[in-house]
């Protein structure tokens, strides 16, 4: 038949040897021949038994399964097509619904992490500030320290005898004496 329509030879002849004893090929191979049922003959190598109910001449009609055109057909006159639909729609709008709730706490986290990170920040400009006006304060209390001790140093150098003192030292202290006087004028 392949060689009629075609004129050259079938290329997949080994697969036609698999596959013609298949309910599909059966019926297509006997189209030809309108609603014939075949006939099941044992072969010669076997031998009936008793437990096998097979009588030599008895007619069996072989299922094929279902296509998928079938299987639609069926599917909507049963009205299962338009169930599923309705179905597939729930479906989609709980995923909406659920989709829209996360993007709904995505963004209420995303807002109280800003919070979170601003307020963080405030707290670390604060305790700079804070640590700043300590260390300025250190400073003031240093340099008053030091003012201190220079006033000290300069009045005991004020209330010096310096009658009793050698005549180098003297001069020494003198000299002091009198830059602490100027100093003290000026200021």
């Amino acid at each position: 038949m392949y060689k009629s329509l075609e004129k050259s030879n079938f290329p997949f002849e080994h697969c036609w040897y698999l596959l013609k004893e298949q309910p599909k090929w059966i019926s297509r191979s006997t189209k030809d021949v309108p609603k014939e049922k075949k006939k099941m003959v044992p072969s010669p190598t076997t031998t009936p038994s008793p437990t096998r109910n097979v009588i030599e001449n008895e007619i069996i009609e072989l299922d094929r399964p279902m296509g998928r055109k079938a299987e639609k057909r069926k599917r909507k006159a049963h009205g299962m097509q338009a169930e599923d639909i309705i179905e597939l729609r729930k479906m989609k709008y709980a995923l909406l619904e659920e989709s829209l709730s996360q993007e709904k706490e995505f963004y209420r986290l995303k807002a109280e992490k800003m919070e979170y990170d601003k307020a963080k920040e405030e707290k670390r400009l604060h305790l700079e500030d804070e640590r700043l006006r300590l260390e300025t304060e250190k400073l003031k209390i240093e340099a008053e320290k030091i003012n201190l001790a220079k006033k000290e140093s300069d009045e005991r150098i004020m209330m010096m005898d310096v009658s009793v003192m050698p005549e180098l030292q003297r001069l020494y202290i003198d000299k002091l004496q009198r830059e602490i006087m100027m100093r003290d004028s000026h200021a």
